[in-house]
């Protein structure tokens, strides 16, 4: 990865709100761990980004050639590779200092330019910025359940994290990355942190943001 990408970080506010998606809610969902990294289906409801309804149900994701995510959650990303939490449930539980009636919970789900035409401005912004391409795109919520409710952690907490790249469309001969953007529009070019040409290793943090990984 070059030095000059490493140096390129990318904040800019925008004053329209960042994007309107579903929150995802786990309903009767089923675990795929085929070798495509492909996720599991989970219900999608109109709620509140804070808070959501109880969860009958935790699905998981997989990312080809990772491994699962250690998080349970509700995960419905078809047009990327996978996503998978790499860290500890426990650590995690650490880290945000829940307690024992509590534990982290990943609600992740595909999002597109029609869907989140807000957040998309701010993504191909950025990918313009380093003369890059998007990928694909996902909102993250990174939160915990307490008594099966849904609240979400604060954004100090930050987790590492993995995305497949879909089979289709990996090329050697680019540089992969994320762009992270927050609801309000700030905006962030993330490096890859692994050398696996397949896959974008970053971290999340706490609450919901859209990760989009741009190739350049």
């Amino acid at each position: 990865m070059s030095m000059k990408f490493l140096k390129k970080i990318l904040a800019v506010t925008l004053a329209a709100s960042l994007m309107v998606a579903p929150a995802v809610t786990a309903g009767a969902a089923s675990t795929d761990s085929s070798s495509s990294g492909s996720e599991s289906t989970a219900q999608s409801s109109q709620s509140s980004q804070n808070s959501s309804s109880s969860t009958a149900t935790t699905s998981t994701s997989t990312v080809a050639g990772v491994g699962t995510s250690t998080v349970g959650g509700a995960y419905s990303v078809k047009n990327l590779g996978g996503v998978a939490v790499r860290e500890p449930a426990t650590a995690i539980a650490s880290k945000a200092g829940m307690t024992a009636n509590e534990k982290p919970y990943v609600r992740a789900y595909d999002i597109t330019a029609k869907q989140s035409p807000a957040a998309f401005v701010s993504i191909n912004s950025a990918a313009s910025s380093v003369g890059g391409t998007v990928v694909g795109a996902v909102n993250i919520d990174l939160g915990k359940l307490t008594g099966g409710k849904f609240t979400q952690l604060p954004d100090g907490v930050s987790v590492q994290t993995t995305i497949g790249i879909p089979g289709g469309k990996v090329d050697s001969s680019k540089t992969y990355a994320i762009v992270k953007v927050l609801p309000g529009g700030a905006t962030e070019i993330i490096a890859d942190q692994d050398t696996n040409p397949n896959t974008v290793t970053f971290n999340i943090t706490g609450g919901l943001a859209a990760y989009a990984i741009i190739a350049y």
